[in-house]
């Protein structure tokens, strides 16, 4: 959904605390009027993670921190930014570090999604126009809808629900030895003999109950009568009714697992007395053909869904099949007349009998049942989990034509891998490959040969991944044009380990060492289970009876040992290899001194675990889920969910469980700064390196950024590519990790602004850092709330209004200096637009407490009247004049001065603020914020003074008036981009000296009076 500019979410913690009551806070937040579009998804993921946290039934759990977690978890799936980051902040609001989930496979399918768990795993599921309603294994029959998700109407003493039927208010449920449950019913139906279990079920338009079981008799409840009718024995030989379904007020139609479909009557008016047995007759609708593995009946009767054991989905009446689907387990009909069927790895929907069907659905769940919530939803089911598909919104593939799509894929991951800039990678049971970005998207898939090759492990290795699985080792090279999929071994492969230009892949009880066209061998007495290297070259493999064998670097000295068997390898630590014993002990296996003391011991029951950092481990747990496990007494951190396979690197964790991929960060909100992050740029050989707040380095090569020279930014179109070709570099710098630093600099509020202090040397201060933004978002100018750059600049004298020096109480004082020259660019007229500029901030600094230092801008045409201009101090200094790097001209008449002379000028003047609007005017933005002025906003690149009016204009007024220099720069550089410029967001840079408060101007106190 679409979230409005300035939806601002209430954020309860800062008055109650992070436990404060959820629902307290419900109650107070739903009846309180119209809600914006952010409120209202923040009340539904409020809704559905109470009742999922309270449906889950794990141990420890219900708390308002699991609530929050499962807020954020709705949010990342859902595609809700602004309560994703209002989760987030109410995460921090504890004080404490947390997984923070960053993304999620389930969040990428085709359709819209969301999901819950059922209070036991799912038999049977009916759609109706307003709800979905469950039966479960344990007897319990909840509710699904849109706006509530999962809420309990009733269980079944006697176990499995096995059947439903629904009309109106009133429900049926039955399951076996003939039991079932009501809800809505006036006059609900006596008992049933205990017999057969009932298998289907349907509630007519007077109230009729109809009931089939695993015999193939069918019973009638008349309310009238007050007792249950068995009717005639029906036409089919043999199985159990399949659904039943009520065709106007008195004809009943069923279908039974032969094939055969028939309709009974109720014999006329004189049959529904009260104490009357019933008189009608079974009426042959089709005879027995083949058998059924589902069947449905629309909502009125009329046409009947079935799936036959030998793979068609068809129609009754209709001569050929409506399409072919091999395994297909459940059938249901929309309300609109589209036919869904779903087999254990996919759903097919479309119109029967059309040769077009819908847009393409992709996913990565396997469905056991399925039904249409209306005719916009679809909610299938698997075990517990629930998920409702939005089948108005369009797909992301298309479909190819005249054959029905898939929905779901029921492909096991059995291995992950995490590599640099966030990328990670997953292969399953069946041999196929899937990598992710870092945020999860997918961007690149790939599949082993022979199929069904199921894969161990994987690793990074450059930029591809080496493979390890059932039928060799293979080498998987996403970026490659054709042959992506290398295979370099025939063996079964359990085990595979990259460093540098070495890999090594496990061939049985041998582990296979190559870098270029040489290979060496490692022998262990059994199976390899696990190889690693260390930084250095130096590899260790362990088998699973225990015996390892460590090697140093270039075939160096190493040693054997002997370990308990079950043991695994957890990568290198400072002397050696660090195991994991069976126990959950991890050792150090020191060279020459065996095995040191335990660093720690992983949680009872833990699963696979990896190396986070050099202290902490990543561990799959199937109680906990995933759990970021310290060396020593430190508590650990957990995200509560399924977790069966784990990977860690580059300070991100990937998780998987059955078929879903999730990417954790590490938040530790005390890392944050308070709306702050900065940013170090600096010079290479080869391009750019990049210091982000983690202390981790991102190089960024010069093509990237030969997309974005502004001073070649002429046209709209030109704009276009420059701020595309920004977006993939800032993409690049989020997903390294600085995505996590502004959710940290926010901490615990979620609208909090944050600005990003660029400290960049003088080789990359011309590059347009103000442009970076992640390619999925708007530039952080304008995004809400704002995520602003200014490039700081440490001063070589003490800057204005430094700690150390005093503020002058009185009004600030602003002076406009401008040239003579009356050609700007593009043939403007630059007297004229100064002239304007300056009238209009006339009227509206008389608002401001502000003193204009001259009724009209003073004209420049040599250095003597610049010097006269500026002999008396002011606070803030606009400047309009034709700049370079290296000079400043004011008149065509007189040579331009220097850069250095006009900065040493200004500066003595002490200004606040300076505003120059000069063409490539930063080197002189630079210099005057080292000489000592706290904050300057130069030019980047041709700037048309005419439209450059309102940034002067609006900037100038808001930093008067009190607001941060950032935030007024972000405003007025709104207006400025609306003006239709080329290039106008591009063009000024802010500079603002190292340390200095961004509130250059602060408002006066109500008790004040301007002198």
């Amino acid at each position: 959904m679409e979230v409005a500019l300035g939806d601002v979410l209430p954020t309860p913690w800062t008055d109650q605390g992070a436990h404060f009551d959820v629902d307290e806070f419900l109650t107070a937040l739903e009846p309180s009027g119209p809600h914006s579009s952010a409120c209202r998804e923040l009340l539904l993921a409020l809704r559905h993670a109470r009742a999922r946290v309270e449906g889950s039934g794990a141990p420890g759990t219900g708390t308002s921190a699991d609530i929050a977690r499962a807020v954020l978890e709705i949010a990342v799936e859902w595609r809700m930014p602004v309560v994703e980051r209002w989760a987030v902040a109410w995460l921090c609001a504890w004080g404490d570090p947390f997984l923070r989930l960053r993304w999620s496979s389930r969040s990428r399918d085709g359709r819209f999604r969301r999901e819950g768990r059922a209070l036991g795993s799912v038999n049977v599921i009916l759609g109706t126009r307003a709800a979905a309603v469950l039966g479960a294994k344990s007897g319990t029959v909840q509710q699904w809808t849109p706006e509530e998700g999962l809420t309990t109407l009733a269980r079944l003493d006697e176990g499995p629900v096995r059947a439903l039927a629904v009309r109106g208010d009133r429900m049926f449920a039955g399951g076996q030895h003939s039991s079932f449950t009501t809800v809505g019913m006036d006059h609900p139906p006596p008992l049933l003999e205990r017999r057969a279990t009932i298998t289907a079920a349907a509630i007519g338009p007077q109230g009729w109950v109809g009931c089939g079981d695993e015999l193939g008799s069918v019973l009638v409840y008349r309310p009238e009568a007050d007792e249950w009718l068995p009717l005639p024995a029906s036409p089919s030989t043999d199985g159990q009714v399949m659904a039943l379904a009520f065709r106007g007020d008195e004809a009943l139609r069923a279908v039974w697992a032969d094939g055969t479909a028939a309709e009974w009557t109720s014999g006329g008016p004189g049959a529904r007395t009260a104490g009357a047995r019933t008189a009608g007759a079974w009426r042959t609708l089709s005879p027995a053909t083949t058998w059924l593995a589902a069947a449905a009946w629309d909502e009125d009767g009329e046409r009947l869904a079935v799936a036959t054991a030998g793979g068609d989905v068809r129609v009754l009446g209709e001569e050929k099949p409506a399409w072919s689907h091999l395994g297909a387990r459940s059938v249901a009909w929309s309300f609109d007349g589209r036919l869904a069927s779903a087999s254990r790895d996919r759903v097919l929907v479309g119109e029967p009998g059309e040769e077009a069907f819908e847009d393409r659905l992709t996913g990565d769940d396997m469905v056991e049942h399925l039904a249409f919530l209306g005719s916009r939803y679809l909610i299938t089911t698997r075990g517990t989990e629930v998920v409702q598909w939005d089948m108005s919104h369009a797909g992301s593939e298309l479909p190819a034509s005249g054959v029905p799509v898939a929905l779901m894929g029921g492909d096991v991951v059995t291995a992950v891998a995490t590599a640099e800039r966030g990328r990670a990678a997953a292969g399953t049971a069946l041999g196929h490959l899937r990598e992710y970005d870092g945020r999860g998207t997918t961007t690149a898939q790939a599949a082993l040969r022979p199929t069904g090759s199921r894969i161990y492990d994987l690793v990074p290795h450059g930029r591809d991944w080496l493979i390890a699985s059932h039928v060799g080792a293979f080498l998987w090279s996403p970026n490659a044009a054709a042959d992506a999929v290398q295979r370099l071994s025939t063996a079964l492969c359990t085990a595979v380990a990259a460093c540098g230009e070495w890999r090594a892949h496990a061939e049985g009880s041998t582990v296979v060492l190559s870098c270029g066209d040489t290979p060496h061998v490692l022998r262990l007495p059994n199976t390899v289970a696990d190889i690693c290297f260390a930084a250095d070259g130096t590899i260790a493999a362990l088998d699973d009876g225990g015996n390892i064998l460590v090697r140093g670097p270039e075939g160096g000295p190493g040693f054997a040992a002997p370990l308990t068997a079950g043991s695994r390898l957890l990568g290198f630590g400072a002397t050696g290899p660090l195991v994991r014993e069976p126990s959950g002990a991890v050792r150090e296996l020191a060279t020459g001194r065996g095995l040191q003391d335990p660093d720690t011991t992983l949680p009872a029951g833990s699963g696979p675990a990896a190396r986070y950092d050099e202290s902490r481990f990543a561990v799959a747990h199937p109680a906990l889920g995933v759990v970021l496990h310290p060396a020593g007494r430190r508590p650990s951190i957990a995200a509560a969910g399924q977790a069966e396979r784990v990977a860690a690197g580059d300070r991100r964790i990937v998780a998987a469980a059955d078929t879903r991929v999730v990417g954790y960060d590490v938040l530790d909100p005390a890392a944050g700064h308070e709306g702050v992050v900065q940013l170090r740029a600096r010079a290479t050989d080869d391009g750019y390196d990049l210091a982000l707040p983690s202390g981790s380095h991102l190089q960024l090569s010069k093509s990237e950024f030969g997309g974005i020279d502004t001073r070649v930014v002429q046209s709209v179109d030109s704009l276009s590519r420059v701020v595309f070709a920004a977006g993939l570099v800032g993409e690049r710098v989020w997903q390294a990790g600085f995505d996590l630093a502004l959710d940290a600099a926010r901490g615990p509020f979620p609208d909090r602004p944050v600005r990003i202090e660029l400290d960049a040397d003088s080789e990359t201060d011309n590059l347009p850092w103000e442009l970076l933004h992640a390619a999925n978002a708007p530039l952080g100018w304008f995004n809400r709330p704002p995520v602003t750059i200014v490039r700081t600049v440490r001063p070589h004298r003490s800057p204005t209004n430094s700690p150390g020096r005093p503020r002058r109480p009185r009004r600030p004082t602003m002076l406009v200096v401008r040239g003579t020259d009356h050609n700007g660019p593009g043939g403007s007229d630059l007297l004229k637009s100064v002239d304007e500029a300056y009238d209009l901030m006339q009227r509206r600094t008389r608002r401001s407490n502000v003193r204009l230092a001259e009724p009209q801008p003073v004209a420049i045409e040599q250095q003597e009247q610049f010097e006269s201009a500026l002999a008396h101090p002011v606070d803030l200094l606009q400047l309009w004049a034709h700049c370079d790097p290296d000079h400043v001209r004011f008149s065509r008449r007189f040579p331009g001065l220097s850069t250095e002379l006009v900065a040493e000028t200004i500066a003595a003047a002490r200004p606040r603020l300076v505003v120059i609007v000069g063409c490539r005017s930063g080197a002189l933005g630079r210099l005057l914020v080292e000489l000592g002025v706290p904050c300057v906003v130069a030019m980047r690149s041709e700037v048309y003074s005419h439209t450059v009016q309102p940034l002067v204009e609006d900037f100038t007024a808001l930093t008067l008036e009190g607001a941060a220099v950032d935030l007024a720069f972000a405003d007025a550089l709104h207006r400025y981009v609306l003006t239709g410029q080329p290039g106008a967001a591009a063009v000024p840079m802010l500079y603002l000296a190292t340390d200095t408060d961004p509130v250059l101007f602060p408002a006066p106190r109500p008790a004040e009076s301007p002198s």
